[in-house]
């Protein structure tokens, strides 16, 4: 149905619109990775030993880094294989230095890093200037216009049947709008400059926390303490894995029982405390969850990276392991090129701020039980909201257990065009500021990345699906008909419709029957196929076994007319009336002359 030009509903009337593409199903597939963490136990002389380490190790990064984002331009005039080589060549010089002041081990880990780093850098180099893009666009339709305080009443009502781009309420609003766009285009061109040059701005700790050190006192921080965070944030001990290594990593090794050892880079291997220039910490790492995971893979032949950091107001370091886990398939039909269909029932869930709308439907896409409403408090900290989030999802994900599920659908969202272009199409003054900083709080991705992670540990299948009208159909057409129904569970309903193949829209005829109006057996009523009389007064088709009979004389006609000849050969109308003898319920005919 994507491009379906057909009759919109906009609330006065209908109009030619073109509707939104809502098609669109996508399995989510399972996480590409896991990672496990633990917190490390140790002496102070080991505490002394992994500071050196981080601190050369960090230098070497830094340096690196900083050369990987002003990367000079190739040079003009080679083709494909000219330009793999130099970029080969480039890496090995890299490779080179850094195995000099370290090791070749530590200095494959370096470069991975960077270049990881570099290439989330150019990612979003790229999707802010469509952002920019978007949002220039945006604000030269509407400056283009004229404004509305200098249009009399008639052009007014003009342009809004036209439905064209309209101008903005007053020309001091406009004024400012073109201050922004000047600041917008100098912005595009500046990021432009710097894409074309692959160039990026990257730092290592996070630019927010760096510009926070500016402002300490709106951040409600001491120097002490930024300090602190700073450097927890910027020191880490990284080392990449390998399958052909002993235990899946032989610069940082753990082994099976817990011992941690860490291969020293030569300016340090002087602190050694084992054969081959390696430090043995003096406690051991114990995994309290995914353990068997991590116990198949470094004893089953497979690499673990493993990477040691600080937590900001949190004593000793912690040790996390990562691997990577192969895709898997999921439980769902259709060919290659047509969107994916969910098998069953499914559980479609509606995310919005503050807390989430589910609604259960049966393979048949019709709902079933009373519609739930999960609470999430996104107020706080980042640490508590991430595990308000967890627990929601803990909370959605035994509620598809409780009632044997086996698929989840949610929406498709990330509200890239609202915080592009949202202050201009998403409300002015006050309340739009309120609602733009509510739908920048909904933490769409958070959410969607952790239920695929606790969705695949549970063995459900979960779907993306376009929400494109989803509160709108799901209003009009699966609110009314059921009760303590919400919009937004209305719109779950549609969500998980969708995710099974089935249109939003109910199919004409096929309206649910009020409870009001469904046939109910009356109290003590027996089973059709075992009924039983408990008193003379039962008749058959009765509404109850201790019921009386109905009104017979409602439910048929008054009488019925027939024709007698009378003894002159004439033809005279008589009348012929069911009349029921209240004393033995059976009837009698009387015909009246």
């Amino acid at each position: 149905m994507a491009g379906f030009v057909g009759a919109v509903w906009d609330g006065r009337g209908v109009t030619g619109e073109k509707l939104r593409e809502w098609c669109g199903v996508t399995p989510v597939a399972c996480p590409r990775g896991a990672a496990i963490t633990t917190r490390l136990r140790y002496s102070d002389g080991d505490e002394a030993v992994l500071d050196g380490v981080a601190d050369h190790l960090g230098r070497l990064r830094r340096a690196d880094l900083r050369a990987v984002c002003r990367a000079q331009p190739l040079p003009v005039g080679l083709d494909g294989v000219g330009r793999r080589q130099v970029r080969r060549d480039w890496i090995n010089n890299r490779k080179a230095g850094l195995t000099v002041q370290s090791s070749a081990r530590w200095a494959n880990a370096i470069i991975a890093a960077n270049d990881d780093q570099y290439r989330l850098a150019r990612d979003a180099q790229y999707r802010h200037i469509l952002g920019l893009r978007a949002a220039i666009a945006t604000i030269e339709k509407r400056v283009a216009q004229p404004t509305t305080d200098t249009l009399t009443a008639e052009l007014r009502r003009q342009r809004r049947k036209a439905k064209g781009p309209k101008g903005y309420p007053t020309q001091a609003e406009r004024f400012t709008k073109q201050r922004r766009l000047q600041v917008l285009r100098a912005e595009m061109a500046r990021v432009t400059r710097d894409f074309q040059s692959r160039r990026v701005h990257v730092v290592e700790g996070g630019k927010r926390l760096a510009k926070t050190r500016q402002n300490l006192g709106a951040a409600g921080l001491t120097e002490n303490q930024w300090r602190h965070k700073w450097e927890c944030a910027r020191v880490r001990i990284q080392a990449k894995g390998s399958a052909d290594e002993p235990f899946g990593n032989l610069t940082i090794t753990v082994t099976p029982d817990g011992v941690v050892s860490v291969r020293l880079p030569k300016p340090l291997e002087h602190l050694a405390n084992a054969k081959h220039g390696r430090y043995v910490l003096s406690g051991r790492a114990v995994f309290a969850y995914r353990a068997e995971e991590w116990l198949a893979r470094i004893t089953g032949g497979y690499s673990v990276a493993y990477t040691i950091t600080r937590r900001p107001g949190r004593a000793g370091r912690y040790l996390t392991a990562s691997w990577a886990t192969p895709p898997e398939a999921l439980g769902a039909s259709g060919d290659a090129d047509t969107d994916a269909r969910a098998r069953g029932p499914i559980v479609g869930v509606d995310l919005n701020a503050g807390h989430l709308a589910v609604r259960r439907l049966d393979a048949h896409g019709n709902p079933v039980g009373p519609p739930e409403r999960i609470d999430i408090d996104l107020t706080g900290p980042t640490m508590r909201r991430d595990a308000h989030v967890r627990h929601a999802i803990t909370r959605l994900i035994r509620y598809t257990r409780r009632h044997d599920v086996g698929a989840i659908a949610v929406e498709d969202l990330d509200f890239a065009d609202a915080r592009a272009t949202g202050r201009e199409t998403m409300g002015r003054g006050r309340r739009g500021k309120r609602f733009r900083r509510t739908v920048a709080g909904i933490p769409t991705a958070v959410f969607r990345n952790r239920l695929s992670a606790q969705a695949h540990r549970e063995g459900i299948a979960l779907y993306a699906v376009n929400p494109a009208y989803s509160s709108a159909w799901g209003d009009q057409h699966w609110r009314t008909p059921y009760q303590n129904v919400t919009r937004h569970q209305a719109a779950a309903t549609v969500i998980g419709r969708r995710a099974q193949g089935f249109t939003a829209r109910r199919r004409k005829g096929v309206t649910r029957t009020r409870p009001e109006d469904r046939g109910v057996r009356a109290t003590d009523q027996a089973a059709p196929d075992n009924q039983r009389v408990t008193s003379s007064c039962h008749r058959q088709r009765t509404r109850g076994t201790k019921s009386r009979a109905p009104n017979r004389a409602r439910m048929q006609p008054p009488g019925r007319a027939t024709v007698t000849l009378a003894n002159n050969g004439q033809q005279r109308p008589t009348l012929e009336v069911t009349v029921w003898q209240l004393s033995n319920l059976e009837p009698s005919r009387i015909k009246s002359p």
